[in-house]
Order: structure tokens, then sequence, then C-alpha cells
């Protein structure tokens, strides 16, 4: 793959130049969802909290290089992309941790059906990818149980109607989960797949996601 990246350099998937899947200039433009300026002033929009979730912390905001970024992993099938957004979001996931402790990622899952379509799981990768720079462990312990309507046209009270009953255990959770996702829109599918983790036992649901909508 490096010898073939060589003799056809990959286009960014942020703004399309030869020369890498993320350039250094796409990189640059990436940013957290609120500016730490502004956080005395109003409240983060990186960070929520919900009621069987206790946390979600999102990296960057959902725009421009980003946003075309996670289009190109979820549908373009540009799974190197994983480790790229990992490295960006890596250090925001640090600051979760020194609140949450010791954790264990845990990827939202997709359909069956989904996975076959695209190949892969993203959020799996970039749970595996993340687990690797913070030397965290990996499980794979819930599973979408059904398919659901595509949510991204949905407000908070459709998407949870669409997600009852959409994820179930597929195994022990552990004491204390890290919900990763790509994309933090309303919120509905982490808390969605947090209380299955509860009803199953585990401790304590945080969530973290490579960006959010603002």
């Amino acid at each position: 793959m490096a010898l073939l990246d060589l003799i056809l350099p990959p286009a960014c998937a942020g703004c399309g130049r030869p020369g890498g899947l993320l350039c250094a200039a796409c990189r640059s433009r990436l940013r957290e969802p609120s500016p730490a300026d502004d956080r005395f002033l109003a409240p983060d929009a990186g960070v929520v909290v919900g009621e069987a979730l206790i946390l979600a912390i999102a990296a960057c905001a959902y725009e421009g290089p980003m946003r075309r970024a996670l289009a190109a992993l979820k549908y373009g099938g540009v799974a190197r992309l994983a480790p790229i957004l990992a490295d960006a979001a890596a250090p925001r996931l640090a600051t979760l941790l020194a609140v949450s402790g010791p954790a264990t990622l845990v990827p939202i899952p997709v359909h069956a059906d989904r996975r076959r379509e695209r190949g892969y799981n993203q959020a799996a990768l970039l749970a595996r990818e993340l687990g690797r720079r913070g030397g965290l462990p990996t499980t794979e312990c819930l599973e979408r149980t059904r398919p659901t309507t595509k949510q991204h046209r949905l407000n908070r009270a459709e998407r949870l109607r669409n997600l009852r009953g959409a994820f179930a255990a597929a195994g022990r959770p552990p004491d204390t989960a890290i919900l990763v996702d790509d994309i933090i829109t309303t919120t509905a599918t982490l808390e969605a797949c947090a209380a299955v983790l509860r009803d199953a036992g585990c401790r304590s649901v945080y969530g973290f996601a490579i960006a959010r909508e603002v």
C-alpha cells in the first residue's frame, strides 16, 4: 500500500488535493466544538450529559475537512482514515479519561447488513485506534439487533423511537465503559446504548465521538 501511495498519492479527504489522506492544511483547520475562550461565557458544545449516559465528549466540530473526512470513512470505504482521525481525537479522549478513570472502549454497533455493505464498522475502527494510542481495552459487547431508518433527518424524539429495541448486550459489559461513535448529533444513539449497558450490569457509561454537529 505504501508503494502504491508513492506511485499514486491519495487525495486528501478534506480538500481533494493529492499528497495524503488528510493533508496538513486540513488537519490545521480541525477545531474543537467550542473555542476555549468562550467556555466561561456559554456551555461547551462538545460536552453533553445524559440519563443512562453520565457524560459524553466530542473531539472536533463536525464541519469542513472533518465533515468530509468522516463521510469518506463512513460511506466512501476509506478505512485508512481511522488512524488519522484517532490521532486528532486522542488528546480530547484523555480529558474524558481524567473524569471516568480506567475504562473500556465500546464501539457503537452497526447492523450486520450495513456492516456487509460498508465492509467494516467505522466506530469499531476508531475505537481500536483510540485504544492503541491510549493503552485502553476495547470490546464489542453490543449488537444492533435490527436495521433502523437513517437518522440524519430525524429529531431527537424520532431518533429515540427509531432506536427503541435496536440494541442488545452481546456479552458481559465492562464495569466502566466509554461508548465510541463517529458523530454526536442528539445523543440519542449514545443514550440508547448506555441504557442497554447499564441494564446488563455496567456501572458507569460515558461517551466519546470524533465530532459533534454544532
